[in-house]
């Protein structure tokens, strides 16, 4: 076997450092490489969508807040009206509320009795009574009344009030109310 001359072995070396730098570059470089782009791919895509949830998100948390608020504001009303009466007692307490703050009952008369729906579609839970009223007194007296009903373990709306002058007596007014009462069953 003939010994390589130096020139010989300059060039055996640079294609032998040639090859590796080849091999290296093509069995190990290259997949790196395309794995990093790859990944940068897939990390852009994400940080995409990253950005499209961050609204969604926020949107979320507010709805689950008002969630939240309207389930406590049920709570509330639930235990306000934990109060479970009979329609004579209903009239009872009205009538003795009034007569308490110096109003002159003239009639009392019961509307309906009706079965309310929850939300949750159940029915009979909670009723409401329309009580309609025809009372005499000042408006002191009137105030008094309505603050006092206000204050019972049963939820009252006032869904209509007429007051006029009283005949014979201006003083004193005559009253037309008429109360929306919601009781549990």
């Amino acid at each position: 076997m003939k010994q390589l001359n130096t020139r010989e072995k300059i060039i055996t070396a640079v294609v032998g450092l040639a090859a590796i730098v080849f091999v290296v570059n093509q069995f190990v470089l290259e997949p790196h490489t395309k794995k990093v782009r790859k990944l940068r791919a897939e990390l852009e895509e994400l940080n995409k969508q990253t950005t499209s949830i961050g609204p969604k998100l926020v949107e979320l948390n507010t709805l689950n807040a008002n969630l939240n608020k309207k389930r406590r504001q049920v709570a509330e009303l639930e235990q306000a009206l934990s109060y479970k009466a009979e329609v004579a007692e209903l009239i009872h307490e009205v009538s003795r509320q009034a007569k308490s703050k110096g109003l002159q009952i003239q009639n009392i008369r019961p509307g309906n009795d009706t079965a309310l729906r929850t939300q949750g579609g159940k029915i009979g839970e909670f009723r409401q009574l329309v009580l309609n009223l025809g009372i005499q007194g000042r408006y002191e007296q009137l105030g008094e009344f309505i603050d006092s009903l206000e204050k019972q373990p049963f939820y009252v709306k006032f869904a209509d009030l007429n007051v006029a002058p009283g005949r014979g007596q201006p003083q004193l007014l005559q009253i037309q109310l008429q109360l929306e009462i919601t009781v549990r069953s």
